[in-house]
């Protein structure tokens, strides 16, 4: 069985663009791992998602990039869309037939489904919450 070898992506703050640009391509390396073992599996995300936590610091001190407000359904759709799945695989994922009143804005998301949408689409739960 394979193991998730943590060793390999360290876990150090990223002090210059050097050492940005190498943790940009461990989360992808990382990305592309897969485990049959759930437990490896979930290490993995556990990994990338500190390691995604410090390049995002990296860039909110180093980079201007535009901060362009976006909704929640505008974040779903945008995710939907990078993954190309379709709102009808939304709700499989979501188990609701309730995915058109999220869109229309008739329903917001609860918790569960907050929940679901960071672990199956890697959305930041932060990005799910309306504010």
């Amino acid at each position: 069985m394979k193991k998730f070898q943590s060793s390999k992506y360290p876990i150090t703050p990223i002090t210059d663009e050097a050492t940005y640009m190498h943790f940009c391509e461990l989360v992808e390396e990382l990305d592309d791992l897969t485990f049959e073992d759930e437990a490896e599996e979930e290490k993995k995300y556990a990994h990338l998602d500190a390691l995604t936590t410090l390049i995002e610091a990296y860039e909110a001190k180093h980079f201007q990039f535009n901060k362009i407000e976006l909704t929640v359904v505008q974040v779903i759709e945008q995710t939907l869309e990078q993954l190309n799945l379709s709102k009808k695989d939304l709700s499989k994922i979501l188990g609701s037939n309730r995915v058109s009143e999220i869109f229309s804005g008739k329903r917001d998301l609860s918790l569960a489904q907050i929940r679901t949408l960071h672990k199956e689409l890697r959305i930041p739960t932060d990005l799910l919450v309306g504010v």
